[in-house]
């Protein structure tokens, strides 16, 4: 499949809105056809847009595009120059639409299938020095695109598969529905199980290894890379995180950060951003890690929260451990070596470091620096005051 370049028009509607900057699911129209045409070849682009969107716009194409204002003087030089620069097609867009991935290679193969003749989604592909030509000449630019598309039989290509964006509740509805689609079959033909494609919602960065099997409620945003072999859901949100290879995520949300293979994420834990989870580590229901390091074999089974923290391999959280980590006005670290043994409920009150191998025992709050192998207490002495409750029974009869 040979590479070529795309001409995106992004213009406002009537109401002064650009529909290809408006969100589909979670991510701007424009970015998803961008992803679409990058992966089906194109390595090229020049984008036409009003001068208040240019920031918006270079968002959501590679960083080597060419914008170029809407009106703007040296915007036929820019234009001629950009189409004397390509060897081969052209992919122009003049109205706002959406492209599935396949569509995509579709529109770029050599011989593309599907209706011709119909204008309606303004996507069509042209010679790029045969379009440089008719511009020279005394042709407007729509002019110059009628005549100079691709022959078939002799006839226009104009590209019919592309869904048309509208503006109104109606046309987002079905902007919406046909990203969805989109972008569960995408992954679904690169060897991806999707248990039922309704319920998945994928954006168009995001990339899932074959074997993976992705269960209801799942949610996969922004630039979120997942290995093979992983289970994800259900009722799982992944934002702009790297997942390794045979990972398990269950019913939780992971933001900017990454996990390495063979962890085991969930039910009901939260991952927020700045964190590196490593190999084989448990993170179980009702955790939350934050602006920490996870060392391999670390098990965090349940009801714990570690912040701003830098853990060992094969530490072990009981039950109820929190970092504390925050004085009111500044952050602190914990450092906990390997191979460490925080009991039930133990407060870890940084700037503080547990050595390597040691132990905190339950109920404690931990002020101080512990040792390697060693055993901190730091609770009250346990005193029992004999018949103290019969007694109190006794003075309220």
């Amino acid at each position: 499949m040979e590479s070529a370049g795309a001409i995106i028009f992004l213009p406002r509607d009537e109401s002064g809105i650009s529909l290809m900057l408006e969100d589909l699911l979670f991510d701007p129209a424009a970015l998803w056809l961008s992803e679409a045409l990058s992966a089906a070849g194109v390595d090229r682009y020049l984008a036409v847009c009003p001068d208040g969107d240019r920031e918006r716009v270079a968002a959501c194409f590679p960083a080597n595009t060419e914008i170029v204002t809407t009106g703007a003087e040296d915007a036929s030089e820019t234009l001629m120059n950009f189409l004397r620069s390509l060897d081969g097609r052209v992919i122009v867009i003049t109205k706002p639409v959406q492209i599935s991935f396949e569509a995509a290679r579709r529109l770029l193969s050599k011989s593309p299938s599907g209706p011709i003749d119909n204008k309606e989604t303004g996507v069509c592909r042209v010679n790029a020095a045969a379009l440089a030509s008719a511009l020279e000449g005394d042709l407007d630019f729509e002019a110059a695109l009628q005549e100079t598309a691709e022959p078939m039989c002799s006839r226009s290509i104009w590209f019919q598969e592309a869904v048309p964006i509208a503006s109104g509740w109606s046309g987002r509805i079905q902007a919406e529905y046909t990203a969805r689609v989109h972008g569960a079959m995408r992954l679904s033909e690169a060897g991806v199980r999707i248990m039922d494609p309704n319920t998945v919602y994928v954006g168009p960065q995001v990339m899932v290894g074959p074997g993976s099997l992705l269960l209801p409620g799942t949610i996969l945003r922004g630039k979120t890379t997942i290995g093979s072999g992983c289970e994800i859901g259900p009722n799982s949100m992944i934002r702009d995180c790297t997942i390794g290879e045979g990972v398990t995520v269950n019913a939780s949300q992971l933001n900017e950060s990454s996990v390495e293979g063979g962890t085991t994420i969930g039910p009901f834990a939260y991952i927020r951003p700045n964190c590196h989870v490593g190999r084989e580590v448990k993170v179980g229901d009702f955790v939350e890690l934050k602006n920490s390091t996870i060392g391999d074999g670390t098990k965090i089974s349940h009801l714990t929260y570690v912040g701003d923290s830098d853990v060992g391999g094969k530490v072990n959280f009981g039950c109820g451990t929190v970092t504390v980590n925050y004085d009111g006005t500044s952050k602190f670290r914990t450092v906990i070596g390997d191979r460490a043994f925080i009991g039930c409920n133990t407060n870890l009150v940084a700037p503080v470091q547990i050595g390597e191998g040691a132990y905190t025992a339950a109920g404690s709050t931990i002020t101080g620096d512990v040792p390697a192998d060693s055993l901190a207490i730091a609770r009250s002495v346990q005193v029992n005051k004999k018949q103290w409750a019969a007694k109190r029974r006794s003075r309220r009869k």
